[in-house]
């Protein structure tokens, strides 16, 4: 089942329908994203379907709609996260709340590229951990972060 939906994340036409297939199973997703962020799941040519940037795209999109349920997912989140996808930031905010790793690699993308830096702000900013002594450390050392950090607190802060 995990490599036909894997496939149909190949294509803009039917990955919508392959990432609400993974939403409606639920925690039972969770094994099926798993083997793709692991790079388990292969295609009938033994490539990793995590090698297609938008397999990759398509399973931390569905992470972010899983919401909760992707809770046991979150240390390979982290490991996307430190790979550059901002994205899994996203997936990560969606957890509602964060382990030690997690907080850490946030803190530490503040600092990253543009996107990256945002998306992290907003999860931990999200996630209500924005005043984390990690965070805290990170943005006493770099203004880049700082700025970052406020910009997003200040924009969620005026949504109505």
């Amino acid at each position: 089942m995990g490599q036909f939906l894997f496939e149909q994340f190949l294509s803009a036409s039917t990955m919508q329908g392959a990432e609400n297939e993974l939403i409606r199973m639920g925690s039972n997703a969770i094994p099926i994203l798993e083997a793709l962020f692991k790079g388990e799941a292969k295609n009938d040519f033994g490539v990793p379907y995590r090698n297609f940037g938008l397999a990759l795209r398509c399973g931390l999109e569905t992470v972010c709609r899983l919401g909760e349920v992707a809770k046991p997912l979150e240390p390979l989140l982290v490991a996307e996260l430190a790979a550059g996808q901002a994205n899994a930031a996203r997936a990560l905010a969606s957890l509602c709340s964060l382990d030690q790793a997690s907080i850490t690699a946030l803190a530490n993308s503040l600092d990253g590229e543009l996107d990256l830096a945002y998306e992290s702000a907003a999860a931990l900013v999200h996630c209500r951990e924005a005043d984390n002594e990690l965070v805290r450390s990170k943005t006493d050392e770099s203004k880049y972060a700082t700025s970052i950090l406020l910009k997003v607190r200040n924009f969620v802060e005026s949504r109505p």
